[in-house]
């Protein structure tokens, strides 16, 4: 009792029936027993492995580090968190190393290039309501110096952020492809680099491909188109990559130890006549570096999609649970995109909305799955493009209360920007009464970031009496901005007219006294008569 035994089985392959070259063959042990000293044995325990023969000739190995981090961007020079700071010195630290090493291969996301050029030239990062500066600025220049030494011809790159595109397949999330392509066009040093298409976890599903078809991608690394060679053809005249499962998964049965995961990648290798990996954490790096056996060949990834695929187009399908970005999140992004439209209507010449496709593609990056931050970094993204947030820092301000003393004055209304950009916008009014009192609209205000603008508007009265109107403000296309305003414009007409009107009042009260004076008069000439 709680002793354990050690014990030694000799054998040829031979004698197990390894003896076909290349063959793949499942291995194991059990181990039965009894403890009541009967005939009765049961299994007790079991290990399982996959043997592989080597084949007659040597396969590709194609080992692809992928450079990539979550989403930390908010705005330019604007990050939520130093995450990225974090990541540079540690996991992105040690692939970079990794990606530069001979028979490697490497993919690198656009979006990361971004973060890390805009931390390189000085950044601040959010805190609370403020940011501060940075503190990452040389250690981004050391990364970003290293990056650009890299082999170009074993490169590739990703979609912009990698967004989740089975996620935006499945919420029919429009030009999630367009706004990927345009934010990748800001980072023109990679444009040579061909495009590989990562899903998440390489699942997609038989009508995905035609979905991709816009990103003109040169490949799609998939793990859902069974068993074949590593390039092969796909539907609607794709080139997918077959990558081998994580390094970390396990072989048949319910050991998960490294002869496991390492003889099951090799079990793949034979399949599909080479192995693709993909390598982006520690664990990825440690289990390729493990040695590999002879008959596998580092071959790079430009070699890969040199080669045309032959054969009939691979069938890909969809596992029965498929883990995408929530149908809230891709809500989020239809939002956000009005959010945008509206900013860039208010702000004609933004820096800021010219980053809209690098901000949204970021938004449905496949590196939020199973990742926390999302809602710290989307708040601060909110906090300045949202309508919300525009709406308490673009204000109107009017005296409540006008009283007009002819039928034509003129009053001042003040619009106040406090966004960090310039706004163009005009003040429009509602009479509640128009036919008594209305007011012309404002041309179109030009407001510095951070200041204020007055200008006097002139109402028009055709009566006496007291009218509400509605001020507010307009973007150029015409869209509400901001809160409005209610002023009570009273007319109480004491000017030209009402002088004129005492004075003709005056000279009626003259001549109707001389007129009775004159009639008192002759009345008493009469009677003295």
């Amino acid at each position: 009792p709680g002793a354990s035994a050690e014990f030694t089985v000799r054998g040829t392959l031979a004698d197990l029936g390894f003896t076909t070259p290349g063959g793949v063959y499942l291995f194991g042990v059990n181990v039965r027993g009894t403890a009541d000293a009967s005939s009765n044995f049961q299994t007790l325990a079991q290990s399982r492995t996959f043997y592989v023969d080597a084949p007659a000739k040597k396969l590709p190995l194609t080992s692809i580090v992928v450079l990539s981090a979550t989403p930390s961007k908010v705005r330019p020079n604007v990050f939520a968190d130093e995450r990225l700071l974090d990541e540079l010195k540690g996991r992105l630290d040690s692939l970079l190393s990794l990606a530069g090493r001979s028979g490697m291969s490497w993919l690198v996301d656009p979006a990361l290039i971004d973060e890390v050029t805009d931390m390189a030239d000085g950044y601040d990062v959010v805190d609370g309501k403020q940011t501060r500066p940075g503190t990452g600025q040389d250690l981004a220049q050391d990364w970003l110096q290293r990056f650009r030494a890299l082999p170009e011809n074993h490169g590739g790159r990703t979609l912009f952020a990698n967004p989740d595109v089975l996620g935006a397949e499945k919420n029919k999330a429009a030009d999630v492809l367009q706004r990927a392509a345009a934010a990748a066009s800001t980072v023109p040093e990679l444009n040579k680099l061909p495009l590989v298409v990562l899903p998440y976890a390489g699942v997609v599903g038989p009508t995905t491909p035609a979905w991709l078809k816009g990103a003109d991608a040169d490949a799609i690394a998939v793990t859902t188109a069974g068993r074949g060679p590593i390039v092969t053809a796909g539907p609607s005249g794709s080139t997918l990559l077959r990558i081998a499962p994580s390094a970390t998964a396990a072989g048949p049965g319910t050991e998960n130890g490294p002869v496991q995961q390492a003889q099951r990648q090799y079990a793949e290798a034979i399949y599909g006549g080479g192995l693709i990996r993909l390598i982006s954490t520690a664990e990825d790096a440690a289990a390729d570096a493990a040695t590999s056996p002879r008959w596998l060949s580092r071959t790079g990834l430009d070699k890969l999609l040199d080669d045309d695929p032959d054969g009939p187009a691979a069938t890909l399908t969809l596992p029965a649970k498929t883990t995408t970005l929530p149908a809230s999140r891709f809500r989020q992004y239809a939002g956000l995109a009005d959010d945008f439209a509206g900013y860039r209507d208010l702000v004609p010449d933004s820096l800021l909305a010219a980053d809209a496709p690098a901000t949204l593609s970021r938004l449905i990056s496949t590196d939020w799955i199973g990742a926390s931050g999302a809602g710290p970094w989307l708040a601060a993204v909110n906090s300045t493009v949202s309508s919300a947030a525009v709406d308490d820092q673009v204000l109107l301000s009017a005296s409540p209360r006008v009283l007009m003393s002819s039928r034509s004055n003129e009053f001042p209304v003040t619009v106040i920007n406090r966004l960090t950009e310039p706004i163009v916008v005009r003040v429009v009014f509602a009479s509640d009464n128009p036919q008594r009192i209305s007011i012309a609209d404002t041309t179109l205000i030009t407001v510095g970031p951070g200041q204020s603008q007055t200008v006097n508007v002139r109402p028009e009265a055709s009566s006496n009496g007291l009218v509400n109107v509605t001020a507010s403000l307009r973007t150029t296309s015409g869209k509400p901005i901001g809160h409005s305003t209610r002023i009570a414009v009273e007319v109480t007409d004491l000017g030209v007219i009402g002088w004129i009107i005492v004075i003709v009042s005056g000279v009626v009260l003259v001549a109707t006294t001389a007129l009775r004076i004159h009639q008192v008069r002759r009345k008493q000439r009469e009677e003295e008569l």
